[in-house]
């Protein structure tokens, strides 16, 4: 039932017109309430309706919006004749499956011999669990500032490659942020332009693959307001430079992001204070399997997290054109 209606909808506003009974665009659902049929409509932006006609006015008191629900009353000409409706419409575009199931379920309700009132309170009443608001949870800073990070090196590698959106492998729990064949890229970013301390996870992650290299970006920025640098401000910036969008949002999507421009991932905003590349090879300060008996953590530790100092690892660094190079060699 609900696949009837999302597709009318999509009709409506894929013509902009509906049958012409009424001034907006709408189309007649079948179901009659006593004082006409109820209508399936849509919003000046496209957002899903159901006109539900009434009798008067002191038949509609005690219906309430929401932040989800709009639910108000609307009068219009039927036949030259004057049809008060309850106008009732989606607030929220992700919810469009579940307001249709609410409209169904109130047509169903008036088919049965539920007064329109009555068919709309109580429907509204079944599904409030549904369309409350839901709390959103703050994304932690240094979750929105690694964010950022990565996708400034990104940034860097699709002005080598347009395509390289696709060695992005850190939103899907593999061992490295980059990686293009045997070749891997890690990247640490700090809030603060003096850090020289990063955080490791695992004996695996400074491990490069085998017969390969592996290189580690450390991003330094500094949180400011209105800062060149954001989610938002870098997702686009990508997307001029060429990334595949699709790519990029399946990442993001991995991550928890569904909205790049979402405000919970753009309060926050940054400068680039700077980029340092390091060649993670013998002698870079790290612990990996080879640093224990077997290749193995000992018995009975299942997890490690370490931090490194990389003021010990300047002979590791890379010039600007070295870092390109190996920049250009992950992107393909």
């Amino acid at each position: 039932m609900s696949k009837r209606a999302i597709e009318r909808w999509k009709r409506l506003k894929e013509t902009g017109s509906g049958d012409g009974v009424i001034e907006v665009p709408s189309i007649d659902s079948g179901i009659a309430t006593g004082f006409g049929t109820a209508r399936y409509a849509i919003g000046a932006q496209g957002q899903p309706r159901l006109l539900v006609p009434v009798g008067g006015r002191s038949e509609v008191r005690g219906l309430t919006s929401t932040s989800k629900l709009l639910v108000t009353t609307s009068n219009y000409n039927v036949s030259s004749k004057g049809t008060l409706f309850i106008d009732i419409m989606c607030l929220d575009r992700a919810l469009d499956m579940v307001f249709a199931e609410l409209a169904e379920e109130i047509l169903r309700r008036i088919k049965e011999g539920f007064s329109p009132f009555k068919a709309v309170a109580a429907s509204i009443d079944d599904f409030r669990e549904l369309l409350k608001e839901k709390a959103r949870e703050e994304i932690p800073d240094n979750k929105v500032q690694g964010l950022v990070g990565e996708l400034e090196v990104m940034r860097r590698l699709v002005i080598h490659n347009r395509i390289a959106t696709e060695t992005w492998t850190g939103p899907f729990e593999l061992r490295h942020d980059f990686r293009r064949g045997i070749h891997a890229l890690e990247v640490k970013t700090s809030g603060r332009s003096d850090t020289t301390r990063v955080s490791i996870h695992g004996i695996d992650q400074l491990a490069p693959p085998i017969g390969g290299t592996l290189h580690l970006a450390h991003v330094r920025l500094e949180q400011v307001k209105n800062g060149q640098l954001s989610v938002g401000s870098v997702f686009d910036g990508l997307l001029r430079s060429g990334a595949d969008r699709g790519t990029l949002e399946k990442g993001l999507e991995a991550l928890g992001c569904s909205d790049p421009h979402g405000e919970e991932w753009n309060r926050l905003s940054f400068d680039l204070e700077g980029l340092k590349v390091y060649r993670v090879s013998e002698g870079f300060p790290r612990i990996t399997g080879s640093s224990f008996a077997g290749g193995f953590l000992p018995e009975g530790i299942s997890a490690l997290e370490y931090q490194i100092d990389l003021s010990h690892a300047k002979t590791f660094e890379l010039s600007t054109n070295d870092f390109e190079i190996a920049f250009e060699r992950i992107a393909g």
